[in-house]
């Protein structure tokens, strides 16, 4: 599956919070996710077709591998999933097939859908609280289109354009240490 995705940063909390609850979008518990993001030597952020490994531990017990093939447009990517049972014996495998861990963080988030839109409130630290509003799609899907129905959205919640960050969360870290 193809996921796009808007995000931005959330400059008053409960505000947002208000609004969610004004369209009936309850927020879901917080969960913690520790992600490990794992690339080849000298990989660039955003080229097409790069491939980004992430070993997530959710909770401290859940651990999901994500691998994201890019797009060559900021926040859309390929993506596929599978939950491994063991994230360390994972991450020796990625660091054998010749991967370095290219960003560690940690956040909370809690997650909302309305219709085929997943909602996200994230506190990330080291970075602040974002929002992030994201469409599973095909492959071949319009992501104009798309980026424009979740702009729709966000608009509802009071998040502007001028919110908008167009990086993820580990580059963001990445570029801020």
């Amino acid at each position: 599956m193809r996921e796009i995705e808007i995000k931005a940063r959330v400059r008053d909390q409960k505000m947002l919070e208000t609004k969610l609850a004004e369209l009936g979008i309850k927020l879901g518990k917080p969960k913690t996710h520790h992600d490990v993001v794992f690339c080849k030597p000298g990989q660039k952020d955003y080229q097409k077709g790069s491939i980004w490994l992430r070993l997530r531990t959710e909770n401290g017990k859940k651990v999901i591998w994500t691998l994201k093939a890019d797009t060559g447009t900021k926040l859309d990517s390929i993506e596929h999933e599978v939950e491994v049972s063991n994230g360390n014996e994972l991450e020796k495998m990625l660091r054998l097939m010749g991967n370095n861990m290219y960003s560690d963080l940690t956040k909370t988030r809690r997650k909302a859908a309305i219709g085929e839109v997943e909602i996200c409130l994230d506190n990330v630290d080291g970075l602040g609280t974002y929002i992030e509003v994201e469409r599973l799609v095909a492959p071949d899907a319009d992501g104009d289109a798309v980026r424009a129905e979740l702009w729709e959205l966000l608009a509802k919640l009071g998040i502007t354009k001028a919110d908008q960050e167009e990086l993820g969360y580990d580059v963001l870290l990445k570029r801020a240490s």
